[in-house]
């Protein structure tokens, strides 16, 4: 039987959507992502994770899902699990994911995540599976004014991470020692691309979907409501109580205006005395850093900004080969 009850049930391109977002959803507190993605999106990256069997009236998906809520996917954070009945969207498109194993690379910061749900026996259902797979992909592309150049597997960013070079399809194929993924698709990764393509050129991404009163909402990111100055049926009533570091988001989370933080220039020389340096954004522990440092973008994300040991290294990609942690921008 079910367990979870969908905010909202919607079809993308022929593929039911059961949207039960983790930043409206998160009982037991587990981390979360906290990077916009608004207006940055670059693409679709493909995955692929075993199918598991569930009990009449469920779906791999929608277990998939509870088993995020309930902290048993460890630092998996994705846009949407598919099967081969339907699709659970577990993170608003407006939200980064943790997926690509590439830290704050392009992979987690800026590609929608699908996590297609699938077994080695590649049998009917996996395949239906990865039909309704790319249905979404395709969709989602056309969504966002993307073409089938922009479909990415999970290998793709991690050989992106290690310095690799070649192709978009070399580099979503080529051998990466750390994990081959979408590991039931690769195999095949042409064949599916050319699915993808087929449904970008036939229908559109047309989503159907209730008609819901629209709020805007004002907070510093989506995922904490308790930031949240306000909720307004106005947009502009909704602009004027913004403040900076707040943003204005929609229903589904999506950001529709914001007043950015302040930021520094790239490439500034800073000096640390016995500061606190993080990993991510968002952690709550770090070490204690003392010396000269440089920023790496100066941009200020959730009240930090990256550093590095070199200003040769300043907005060099991939960030996580240069990237020597984040500090908070009151300790610079």
């Amino acid at each position: 039987m079910a367990i979870l009850r969908p905010d909202a049930t919607t079809t993308l391109n022929g593929v039911r959507i059961n949207e039960y977002l983790l930043t409206k959803h998160n009982p037991n507190r587990i981390d979360m992502p906290s990077v916009s993605m608004a207006g940055k999106i670059i693409g679709v990256t493909v995955h692929n994770t075993d199918w598991i069997t569930v009990a009449s009236g469920t779906t791999p998906a929608e277990q998939y899902t509870r088993a995020t809520v309930n902290n048993n996917m460890k630092d998996v954070r994705v846009h949407y699990y598919v099967d081969n009945v339907c699709a659970w969207q577990n993170l608003p498109h407006s939200l980064s994911g943790w997926h690509a194993a590439d830290g704050s690379g392009n992979g987690n910061r800026r590609t929608i995540a699908i996590e297609c749900i699938m077994s080695s026996a590649y049998n009917s259902t996996d395949k239906k599976s990865e039909d309704n797979c790319a249905k979404l992909a395709a969709a989602l592309l056309k969504q966002y004014g993307l073409d089938i150049n922009h479909l990415y597997t999970h290998t793709h960013w991690l050989n992106v991470r290690d310095g690799r070079n070649g192709t978009i399809d070399q580099l979503n194929t080529m051998y990466n020692r750390y994990k081959m993924c979408p590991a039931y698709i690769l195999p095949h990764w042409a064949t599916f691309k050319a699915k993808v393509q087929s449904y970008l050129k036939a229908g559109t991404s047309t989503i159907s979907a209730p008609s819901t009163k629209q709020l805007y909402r004002v907070r510093k990111s989506w995922a904490d409501a308790k930031s949240q100055l306000g909720a307004y049926s106005s947009l502009e009533n909704a602009k004027k109580a913004c403040k900076t570091g707040y943003s204005v988001f929609d229903n589904s989370g999506r950001v529709v205006y914001t007043v950015a933080e302040k930021t520094s220039t790239k490439g500034t020389k800073i000096t640390l005395n016995n500061a606190t340096l993080y990993a991510f954004s968002t952690a709550k522990t770090g070490t204690k850093k003392s010396g000269t440092f440089y920023l790496y973008d100066g941009q200020v994300v959730n009240g930090r900004m990256r550093i590095t040991n070199s200003a040769a290294n300043c907005g060099k990609t991939p960030a996580g080969n240069y990237v020597t942690g984040w500090v908070n921008q009151k300790d610079i």
